[in-house]
């Protein structure tokens, strides 16, 4: 279950357009695979280090996790985590902008308008609609993948060969496999904006190898859409029409009929706007947090309205900055930053936390003596533990 939820959170803002994978991987063409696995090895580690810190303790939400971490600095996650979201919403303004600009010919605003107005909308009504539908739209989407792979990788099966075969890295000559793994394991740092979200489910989970278990699901499902687009984006390296597109899936799709792009618009679309909403309804949930924290009452209905208004604005306003420069600039900047606040805590302090709880668990606990029992009398402290 939490592998599950993390990919459901992760899939929609981070592999919709493939354009992600483009910065973070499939720039680097046949050294590229690095940077997948070394993914999938740090979402495995980082993931299990989570799900059991956060299973020994306790800590089924972000804050209380944070505090076992880093104490009461817990608060610069948040200090990431907001602007990073309008980072993201902007990302998926400007994804879906493209999309129906691409499918339907419409105007790029439009599209714009089309996420910042449903966005709103289920804000200020509730989301119970799209959450209902949550998983299913997860499973069509991931099939879609699936399909949209079979139709793309087999006709340029001949060019993957060909790329891995001559060790083909032109965009970047000079790139090393160490360098797509540090930009892999670099990327893998956006996952800590998603963790938060899987702690709930981190009550199924009852012993160590469930963690394991759960943690290694996670690094996998992680990673096979990322392998997918990867593969398929080595039938076109380095052609620029692929490659410096702002939605590189669209390009890749060209020429298999218009129907599979009205699908994978409508797919895609679907998913940025479920993943908008998910983001400003877990960043009015923070700000209303810390002013309770704060002893200043939550955010009324009203004020969460207009906070969510002002960011999709300025969400709106940044899409225009165009999708590329927000995940090649913002995306970076924000997955270190997140690295120096969650990741490198929870690697230096996890395993401690782990082995201390462990050890703690092994001690025995006295039973209480009563003031007016002697020790070793019955119904005493000591009494007790012997028998």
């Amino acid at each position: 279950m939490p592998a599950l939820i993390f990919q459901s959170v992760a899939i929609g803002g981070a592999y919709a357009t493939g354009r992600e994978i483009v910065e973070f991987g499939a720039k680097y063409g046949a050294l590229g695979w690095a940077a997948g696995c070394a993914m999938m090895v740090a979402g495995t580690v980082v993931a299990f280090l989570v799900y059991e810190v956060a299973r020994r303790y306790g800590a089924y939400d972000y804050r209380s996790l944070l505090q076992r971490l880093i104490g009461p600095a817990y608060w610069l996650f948040d200090a990431i985590y907001l602007p990073l979201s309008i980072a993201i919403l902007a990302v998926l303004a400007s994804a879906t902008g493209n999309i129906l600009e691409s499918t339907l010919n419409l105007n790029y605003w439009v599209g714009v308008g089309v996420v910042v107005t449903v966005s709103a909308v289920t804000t200020f009504y509730g989301t119970g609609i799209i959450e209902k539908f949550n998983s299913l739209g997860t499973v069509l989407l991931t099939v879609a993948y699936v399909a949209f792979a079979a139709l793309v990788i087999p006709p340029n099966w001949h060019r993957i060969v060909e790329v891995f075969h001559t060790g083909d890295h032109s965009l970047f000559p000079d790139t090393t496999l160490a360098n797509a793994a540090l930009m892999g394991l670099t990327y893998a740092g956006m996952g800590f904006v998603i963790y938060p979200s899987t702690l709930f489910t981190v009550r199924r989970l009852r012993r160590s190898r469930d963690s394991a278990i759960s943690a290694l699901l996670t690094g996998v499902l992680f990673v096979v859409p990322w392998f997918l687009t990867y593969v398929a984006l080595l039938g076109f390296y380095p052609d620029p029409a692929v490659f410096d597109a702002p939605v590189p899936w669209l390009q890749m799709l060209n020429g298999h009929g218009a129907w599979v792009v009205v699908i994978f618009g409508v797919l895609v679309g679907w998913t940025l706007v479920s993943t908008a909403v998910g983001l400003i309804q877990a960043a009015l949930a923070r700000i209303s947090q810390n002013l309770v924290d704060s002893g200043k009452p939550e955010l009324t209905p009203r004020t969460r309205g207009m906070v969510a208004v002002v960011s999709l604005v300025i969400a709106a306003a940044l899409s225009r900055i165009g999708i590329i420069d927000l995940i090649a600039t913002g995306y970076l900047i924000g997955a270190v930053a997140l690295i120096a606040v969650f990741g490198i805590p929870l690697l230096v302090r996890g395993p401690y936390l782990i082995l201390t709880s462990a050890t703690a668990a092994r001690l025995p606990t006295p039973l209480p003596t009563r003031p007016d029992t002697p020790s070793g009398a019955p119904g005493s402290g000591t009494e007790e533990l012997k028998r």
